[in-house]
């Protein structure tokens, strides 16, 4: 089986699934359209090879939107749908259907903390807003997260799963202040734990020292 995961020259929507082919161990074309940062305040950016084959109707089948993944030529768009493909496939939904709803839940709660983030970015007193987020919402909401996560160092059972993976790469990957998100972690020990695993796992710490050097 062949697999192609198309994106940007950036982590963002596509990283946690290159962290889930890291772990998984498993080959695939990681295809990244080349994007220069114009303004980043305004979101201004220039992409001409991803908006040509826009313009050329290439990217119907993922609605004109990375990311995707391709496998055996079949399309798969939506992040998160190609975050649970994956991790099916690499066995990190785990032992039971009632584990893959735990792990499921765990990770529409950290969908729900990034749309609520959304918030900071365009509010009008970003600083205000973003020290009231890392020093208050986050942590209350982080605390609350808490009662969801096993305490044996993994979120769901006792293997690595998507929940982990997610977990990790929504602290120290999602957010630009990441100093301040990981403060954010300090009233949550069950987290932290998951995150210090998560982050020594030597496919992911080769990951981490290999992968490509992008802005964000």
């Amino acid at each position: 089986m062949s697999m192609k995961l198309v994106y940007f020259n950036v982590r963002g929507l596509a990283e946690t699934s290159r962290m889930l082919f890291a772990l998984g161990n498993v080959d695939y074309e990681d295809f990244r359209y080349p994007l220069e940062v114009v303004d980043m305040t305004t979101h201004k950016m220039v992409k001409d090879e991803f908006d040509k084959d826009k313009s050329d109707n290439k990217l119907l089948k993922s609605l004109n939107k990375v990311p995707y993944l391709e496998v055996d030529g079949e399309i798969i768009p939506q992040s998160k749908t190609i975050e649970r493909y994956l991790a099916k496939k690499f066995n990190m939904m785990g032992s039971s259907e009632l584990e893959a709803a735990h792990i499921d839940s765990i990770c529409e709660s950290v969908r729900d903390f990034k749309d609520m983030y959304q918030k900071v970015r365009v509010a009008e007193d970003k600083e205000k807003a973003s020290s009231e987020w890392f020093t208050t919402t986050l942590v209350e909401k982080l605390v609350l997260l808490e009662h969801l996560l096993g305490d044996n160092g993994f979120s769901v059972g006792s293997e690595t799963t998507l929940s982990d993976v997610v977990l990790y790469s929504f602290i120290t990957n999602f957010f630009d202040n990441k100093d301040a998100a990981m403060n954010a972690t300090l009233t949550s020990p069950k987290l932290r734990k998951i995150i210090e695993r998560v982050g020594n796992i030597p496919e992911m710490v080769q990951w981490l020292e290999n992968r490509p050097k992008t802005d964000f």
